[in-house]
């Protein structure tokens, strides 16, 4: 089979991922640093062969058209059709008849597929079809309740679709790749409001073009999301992730400063389970610098320079970092490589994972960690929490734990945000994550003592308050600036 010209339709509201994701339209949503809409395109491109498409867009979505500007960027002609988001997909496909001739390619641009085999449609061998619409078997009949229901005979002909149906009564999942020639118009053109969602349908169309043509039902492989809701976006990232994870280069930032007694041990330790060590040193006046060079650790990249703090010293490392993920740890041994594992499986469903030290049981004796500063820390952070509620909900229980990871990309779309330069930079990262809907989940980790010298920090009362008194400030600010 040979395809000309694809139409992608992505003209739709998205008013469910609207609700969560005001800023955003849903189909420029990214999935590994590209948009649902782009990897849509280049399935077009890399397994069809297709490089003249007419993207469907709502009237104003002027940023898809910015965003791709003419296809320049991913070798492709491309041309856009302004429809009225009010309508259904059907009537925004019929706005594109005078624009094709011959067989050509319509695929919903808020859809995901994964490792799919799109490039098997081209192998259909019957030219006297009308339509050939794609499917999916699974095990999640709220999937199929949520796009439509397929009836087919033995040799793939299809004598029925159902849109949303109320009753499911097989496995196979209707998706949004179809192929069609130039008569899918006259049923366009003709087909009834639908009486459940009260738009005229493609669905409904093409089941009545099945009643007296013929179309084919095309298995599809892989996996897939139809991404209504920002859960189903979330959705289509973790599956995503979770394949590729081991592909994603991981970086760990371990800020020092006079760490000689600690900082070999905590390279050691976490050596075997990233790609990379940023050392980011203040300064120090003790043998940390000369230890670290005497490893001679390939993976070592060490930064120095005056820095003003903790978040300067952390933030400086970061423009170092050649990573997908990184991992934030102390260089004082109060953190241990074995609760990396713990949050790169959180990783994969979220875009920071943050630890905890106020679960007892994982507090080891001698760890700075007393029953006041755990109870500070917890009331602070339920202050932030409040404070921010209405984003995501957050849980927090630590403010000040800086055993932490996160997508590089999702820090850099909001680095220029921080303005914190001390301790008071992690609830920054904090409240920064969350007030920008990005989904930050808090994990208990083990708390060791310190391995030799003193955290300015909270090596004493007058440290202690001095730490949350720069914290709560930046909060308030924070909040009061918003």
């Amino acid at each position: 089979m040979k395809i000309d010209f694809a139409v992608v339709l992505a003209g739709g509201k998205g008013s469910r991922v609207k609700r969560r994701l005001s800023r955003q339209n849903k189909i420029l949503l990214k999935i590994d640093n590209k948009s649902i809409l782009q990897k849509n395109l280049e399935i077009i491109r890399d397994q069809l062969g297709i490089k003249s498409i007419i993207i469907v867009v709502g009237k104003g979505q002027t940023e898809i058209q910015n965003y791709f500007k003419n296809g320049k960027m991913l070798n492709l002609n491309l041309e856009y059709v302004e429809a009225d988001p009010n309508t259904g997909i059907a009537d925004a496909l019929y706005l594109v008849k005078d624009k094709i001739s011959g067989t050509f390619l319509v695929m919903l641009g808020d859809e995901f597929y994964l490792d799919s085999n799109h490039n098997s449609i081209l192998k259909i061998d019957q030219s006297d079809f009308s339509a050939v619409i794609s499917f999916m078997k699974t095990n999640n009949l709220q999937d199929i309740a949520n796009n439509y229901l397929i009836h087919f005979s033995n040799n793939n002909r299809v004598s029925e679709l159902i849109e949303k149906p109320a009753h499911v009564d097989n496995n196979l999942l209707g998706l949004g790749t179809f192929v069609f020639k130039k008569n899918i118009f006259d049923y366009l053109k003709n087909i009834q409001i639908n009486k459940k969602t009260k738009r005229r349908e493609l669905i409904d169309a093409i089941s009545q073009l099945s009643k007296n043509e013929i179309v084919l039902a095309h298995e599809l492989k892989g996996q897939y999301v139809n991404i209504n809701t920002t859960d189903d976006w979330r959705l289509a990232k973790y599956l995503n992730n979770q394949k590729n994870f081991s592909k994603y280069k991981k970086s760990l930032v371990i800020p020092s400063y006079n760490e000689e007694e600690s900082i070999i041990f905590v390279i050691n330790d976490f050596k075997n389970l990233v790609d990379e060590i940023i050392v980011v040193d203040g300064g120090s006046q003790d043998e940390t610098i000369k230890k670290i060079n005497e490893l001679n650790e390939p993976l070592v990249k060490l930064i120095q320079g005056n820095f003003a703090g903790y978040g300067d010293a952390i933030q400086n490392g970061l423009e170092h970092v050649s990573g997908d993920i990184v991992i934030l740890v102390e260089g004082d041994a109060t953190f241990r490589s074995r609760d990396i594992h713990k949050m790169y499986e959180y990783i994969k469903d979220c875009d920071m994972v943050m630890g905890t030290r106020t679960t007892n049981e994982l507090i080891n004796k001698g760890a700075n960690m007393s029953t006041g500063l755990r109870i500070a820390n917890l009331m602070v952070a339920k202050f932030v929490e409040i404070l921010w509620l209405k984003h995501n909900e957050p849980r927090f229980t630590d403010v000040g734990c800086t055993y932490r990871t996160f997508w590089k990309t999702e820090y850099d779309e909001i680095k220029h945000n921080f303005v914190g330069k001390g301790p008071e930079f992690s609830p920054e990262m904090m409240i920064e994550f969350i007030r920008n809907n990005k989904r930050v989940i808090e994990i208990p980790v083990s708390y060791y003592t310190r391995l030799g010298g003193k955290s300015k920090y909270s090596e004493s009362k007058l440290a202690i308050l001095k730490t949350g008194f720069k914290m709560l400030s930046l909060i308030l600010k924070k909040k009061l600036n918003g």
